[in-house]
This record gives C-alpha cells, sequence and structure tokens, in this order.
C-alpha cells in the first residue's frame, strides 16, 4: 500500500488497496455496473472529512491563483461555423472559472499524493477494463483544480476524453448543482435532436445526481452532455481534476496548453 493511503481514503468503505479481496471485487462491479447504466459513478465520502478540509486550505491558501477561463463556448470540441445557425454545434453557453495547473500544485500536496497513489490508478485501470494505466504525463493539465465563483458556471459540454475522475472538495452556498445526461449521444449517432432538448428545457431531461463534498466521481463525460450550474455566494465550488491515460507519455496538444496559460487572472 501507498505510504499514508489509509490516512486520505476510508479503505474500510472503499478497499481499492484490496482489490482482490470479495469487499474489492464488489466495490469493481459495482463501480463497473453504475459506470454502464449511469454513465456516472459517486463514491461519497471518499476521502476523510479532515482530509478534505486540509485539501481546501492546500487550495485557498498554498497555491497560487489560478488562470481565469471567461467565455461562450460550444458544447462540442470541433468548429461550430460550418453548421446552420441554431445548431446544437453553433450555440454557446457560459463558462467562467479559475484553473490552478498542474505545475501550481504543490508535489507535497494532499491532493498529489492521492492523485499519484497506485492503488488509485489500479483500481480506475480495472474498473474501465484497460490493460494498461498511468498518470498522465503532461506539466500543466495532468492534475487540475477548478475554482468557481459567485456566477461562475462550466456550460454544456461533452469531453474529449472517454472518461473523467474528479474529487470535490467543496461546495458553494447555493447553485453549482452538476447537471447531465447519461449517453446522450453515441459512436454511431450524434442525436442533435436530444442533445437541443436538454439545451431548451435541462429541468425535463436533465439529471442531478447528489454530489457532495468529499466525494471521488467517475464519469464518462464524452457521450454524456453536462454542465455545473451558476454558482451563487461567497463560498466557492473547488474539485480536483485527475487525468490519466493508457500510455504513460499522455500530454496535451501545447496550442491549446499556451492558450491556458495565456489566461489572465481574475480581477478583483
Amino acid at each position: 500500500m501507498d505510504e499514508k493511503l489509509r490516512d486520505l481514503v476510508d479503505l474500510d468503505c472503499y478497499p481499492i488497496h484490496s482489490l482482490e479481496s470479495p469487499e474489492g471485487k464488489r466495490l469493481l462491479k459495482r463501480c463497473r455496473a453504475e459506470l454502464d447504466e449511469k454513465a456516472l459513478c459517486a463514491l461519497h465520502d471518499f476521502v476523510y472529512p479532515s482530509v478534505r478540509e486540509r485539501m481546501v486550505e492546500e487550495v485557498t491558501t498554498s497555491m497560487p491563483g489560478g488562470f481565469y477561463y471567461q467565455q461562450q463556448r460550444e458544447a462540442y470540441d470541433d468548429d461550430g461555423r460550418k453548421y446552420p445557425e441554431g445548431h446544437p454545434r453553433t450555440r454557446t453557453h457560459p463558462c467562467r472559472y479559475d484553473q490552478i495547473m498542474n505545475d501550481q500544485i504543490p508535489w507535497e500536496s494532499l491532493i498529489r499524493k492521492l492523485y499519484g497513489s497506485r492503488q488509485l490508478v489500479e483500481f480506475i485501470r480495472q474498473v474501465l477494463g484497460h490493460e494498461t494505466f498511468y498518470p498522465a504525463a503532461c506539466p500543466y493539465l495532468s492534475l487540475t483544480v477548478q475554482v468557481t465563483r459567485d456566477g461562475d458556471a462550466n456550460g454544456w459540454h461533452f469531453d474529449g476524453n472517454d472518461a473523467v475522475f474528479s474529487l470535490l472538495l467543496q461546495q458553494p452556498e447555493a447553485g453549482g448543482e452538476f447537471e447531465y445526461v447519461p449517453y446522450v449521444r453515441s459512436q454511431e449517432n450524434e442525436n442533435y435532436d436530444g442533445v437541443s432538448r436538454v439545451f431548451d428545457d435541462s429541468d425535463q431531461y436533465a439529471q442531478r445526481p447528489a454530489i457532495r463534498e468529499g466525494t471521488f466521481t467517475l464519469f464518462k463525460g464524452d457521450l454524456s452532455l453536462h454542465r455545473v450550474r451558476e454558482i451563487r455566494g461567497n463560498r466557492p465550488r473547488i474539485i480536483a481534476l485527475f487525468c490519466y491515460d493508457q500510455r504513460p507519455d499522455k500530454v496535451f496538444d501545447p496550442v491549446y496548453v499556451q492558450q491556458v496559460r495565456s489566461r489572465g487572472v481574475r480581477a478583483g
């Protein structure tokens, strides 16, 4: 077992250090089933409350401010200009948040210790069924922390990765709900009509799972439309995002990295 893992994670509830045990096998089976059915597996109280509080303190006192992102963004990665006006690929959604990047996160931080845990990496590998799995090698985006404040949101989008892993460290006073539609599209069918319906009436078509502080989430976001609703109040929403890959040399497009690093800081 990685040193100190038991001090971070509730291994009695989530035996990621003992996946061959009956309890470990049950955990793997549960996570696979939930991802297949709901595109999301939420492990509540994955880290201890005291650990979560220390991680929040790391973010708020030990790390520099993040790079500030603010723009209207399409839900899709590619350029929507070749589609007619009103098409789901042309519709934009408000995005505004601070992003603390990997090279800003201290090596001795608890967040990094959890991210790099061999047991956590192996657990996720077995849930996804990959032959190999590694922490991303990108010096900037392998481990990040997103901070959303009053008036911020992360609008509707699909992820570029097939799966995303996150640890919710702090909820806002109000708002900030994670909202999604599991498997609204597939590799064979973009289901633009279904996507448009979500944009127009999320109350009817989207789910808002209860994800509380300290929850580690595995999420299939490439086929599942999702967003974080607008935050309200003085208490920011803080979430750590863990990036892994089947290749040990995974890095992000240098052009995209430079775009992130060229963002300014939030005024005030």
